[in-house]
C-alpha cells in the first residue's frame, strides 16, 4: 500500500489466516468469521466473489460507497471490484462465508446473456434476503462440513471441489429465480433490470469496470476510457447506461471518489501530492472536486477521518 492505492482482498489471503479458514484451495475459500480480518477501516477491492450469510447478530458494510446492514438470516453477496469499506459487525456474531475465483467463475458459468444479466442484478442488488433457505443447501453444508473432517482422505481436495461446484450451481439458480420472480412482482426492480441487447454490450461495460479498477481513479473523463477501448465516448456512454442503467461518469466519479477517500485517510502524503498523482491540474481543482463529491475540502475530510 505504498503508493496509496486500495489494496485488492485476493483468495490467497487467507492463507494467512489458517486458524479462520475450515477449506481452502487457489479456487475455493469457505470459513465461519471473517470479522476478525475486518475492521471499521478497512477499505479493499475485491478480487473474487464471495457469499457472506449472517447466521446471528448484525454486520454493516459500505459497499462502492452504498450501506448495507445484514440481520440474522439475510446474504450478501460481493462481486470482483467492488470496494468495501466500512465493516462493522455486533459483538455477538456468526456468518458463514463462501468464496469463489474469478477463475472458477470462468470455468463453471457458460456466458449466457442470463447470466450476464443475474451478475449485473447482483452488482445493484448485493443484500439477498435468505430467511427461507433451501433444505438442499443446508445438506450441501452439512455434507461439506463433514468431509472437511475427513483430511485423511486420499480425495478430499477432488471431493470437496465437486461438492463445492455443485452447491455454488444450486445458489446461483436460486438467486436466478428470486431475481426473476422480483422482476416479474415489483415494476420497480422491471425497470431498473438491464435493457435487452447483444451479448457485446454486457462485453464492453465488463471491460470498462476493470479498466476503471486498473486505473484506481487517476484519469476522470469518459474520453480516456473510451480511447482505452477503442470506441467512442458516446458508444461508451451509451452501452454503460444501457447495461447498468447508470452513466459512465456516474462510474468513474465513484472510482475515484472512493480513491481519494482512502488515500486522504490512510495515506501520509500531503493534500498537494495526493492531487499531482492523482493526475489533478492543480490543489485547488481536486479541493473543488473533493468538495463537489464529499460535501467537505479534502483537509475536512482528513480531519474527520483521524
Amino acid at each position: 500500500m505504498e503508493n496509496g492505492t486500495i489494496p485488492t482482498f485476493d483468495l490467497s489471503i487467507f492463507k494467512e489466516h489458517p486458524q479462520l479458514v475450515d477449506y481452502y484451495d487457489e479456487d475455493f475459500v469457505i470459513c465461519n468469521t471473517i470479522t476478525s480480518m475486518a475492521q471499521k477501516d478497512w477499505t479493499v477491492r475485491m478480487a473474487f466473489m464471495m457469499m457472506l450469510e449472517c447466521i446471528e447478530g448484525q454486520i454493516q458494510l459500505d459497499i462502492n460507497g452504498k450501506s448495507y446492514m445484514l440481520h440474522a438470516n439475510e446474504a450478501i453477496v460481493l462481486m470482483p471490484t467492488n470496494i468495501v469499506s466500512q465493516v462493522m459487525v455486533s459483538p455477538y456474531n456468526k456468518v458463514r462465508m463462501v468464496g469463489f475465483s474469478t477463475n472458477f467463475l470462468r470455468r463453471t458459468l457458460k456466458q449466457e446473456r442470463e447470466i450476464e444479466m443475474l451478475f449485473d442484478y447482483l452488482y445493484r442488488n448485493p443484500l439477498q434476503q435468505a430467511k427461507v433457505h433451501p433444505a438442499h443447501i443446508n445438506h450441501y453444508h452439512r455434507l461439506i462440513s463433514y468431509k472437511m473432517q475427513q483430511p485423511q482422505n486420499k480425495y478430499l481436495r477432488e471431493t470437496m471441489r465437486f461438492l463445492i461446484s455443485a452447491m455454488f450451481c444450486e445458489m446461483i439458480e436460486i438467486a436466478m429465480t428470486h431475481a426473476n420472480s422480483l422482476a416479474d412482482s415489483n415494476p420497480l426492480v422491471k425497470a431498473n433490470a438491464p435493457a435487452p441487447g447483444i451479448k457485446r454490450a454486457n462485453m464492453v461495460f465488463k471491460q470498462f469496470v476493470q479498466e476503471l479498477a486498473a486505473d484506481n481513479g487517476m484519469h476522470r473523463s469518459v474520453s480516456y476510457y473510451a480511447d482505452r477501448l477503442c470506441y467512442s465516448p458516446k458508444y461508451l456512454s451509451s452501452v454503460v447506461r444501457q447495461v447498468s442503467g447508470r452513466t459512465a461518469l456516474d462510474w468513474i466519479n465513484e472510482y475515484a471518489v472512493e480513491q481519494i477517500k482512502h488515500q486522504l485517510k490512510y495515506s501520509s502524503r500531503s493534500i498537494k501530492e495526493i492531487a499531482e498523482e492523482m493526475h489533478f491540474s492543480n490543489q485547488s481543482f481536486f479541493g473543488k472536486y473533493v468538495k463537489a463529491h464529499l460535501g467537505m475540502s479534502p483537509a475536512k475530510y482528513r480531519e474527520q477521518g483521524k
